[in-house]
């Protein structure tokens, strides 16, 4: 005896909203298989978890499209090697004695401390890109000579380009997630429609038996499963 099984994945929701949508108007003439509010319930649900689940992919094909992007590494690796470089100078000029130590905290460094902070991570180059750009643009407004190769104009240069690249990242991030979020917030909504509607649909053939029934309500997307034990094959769900 076949049994049925509410749609697993998304895309099958939609295909079984869909179907039980567009079989219910037949020759543009309704076929009262749902009920009326049954039937403008699933449409209107439909368009929206279908357009939720179109921008919830749009949104993970770009995140892939960027991710590895040999422009985004080059400007990670650029930034970060412009920030290294300018703390490294600047440790440089304070043992050479061309800036004063007390200056180091002004950069966000330790005063006692020559090291380069670690830059592995793209936080970390902002970070500290911030910090060095700041610091500079105090110790120079105080009367300190400016210091170069790399000179902070090229850093700043460095810096800003790979934060406007990784802002967009983090901006097409977080819309991904908000859309994968309002997708999981409607996922019980969307089983109980699917119920609904196809607790009609059996209704409505129930004077049928056998392979004929289970034949019209499937025209109408209703998914039904045969048991292994019954040599049957199960219906795909994906």
């Amino acid at each position: 005896m076949p049994y049925r099984r509410l749609p697993k994945t998304d895309q099958a929701r939609i295909r079984a909203l869909r179907t039980a949508v567009e079989s219910s108007v037949q020759n543009g003439v309704f076929t009262n298989v749902l009920s009326h509010n049954t039937y403008y319930k699933a449409k209107t649900f439909l368009e929206k978890f279908s357009r939720e689940v179109t921008v919830y992919k749009r949104c993970v094909a770009e995140q892939s499209a960027k991710r590895g992007n040999d422009k985004y590494e080059a400007a990670l690796k650029h930034a970060r090697m412009y920030v290294s470089h300018f703390i490294q100078v600047l440790s440089m000029s304070i043992m050479r004695g061309e800036v004063a130590r007390s200056k180091r905290p002004y950069y966000g460094l330790p005063q006692d401390e020559d090291t380069t902070p670690n830059l592995f991570s793209e936080t970390a180059v902002l970070e500290w890109g911030a910090k060095i750009i700041e610091g500079e643009k105090r110790r120079q407004s105080e009367g300190g000579v400016p210091i170069y190769n790399p000179t902070m104009g090229r850093v700043s240069v460095a810096y800003e380009i790979f934060k406007e690249m990784y802002e967009r990242q983090h901006s097409l991030q977080q819309r991904t997630a908000e859309s994968l979020r309002n997708i999981s917030d409607m996922r019980f909504e969307c089983d109980e429609i699917i119920f609904e509607a196809w607790g009609e649909i059996e209704k409505a053939f129930s004077s049928l038996t056998g392979e004929s029934r289970i034949k019209r309500c499937a025209e109408y997307g209703v998914i039904y499963y045969y048991r292994a034990d019954r040599g049957k094959k199960n219906v795909a769900d994906d």
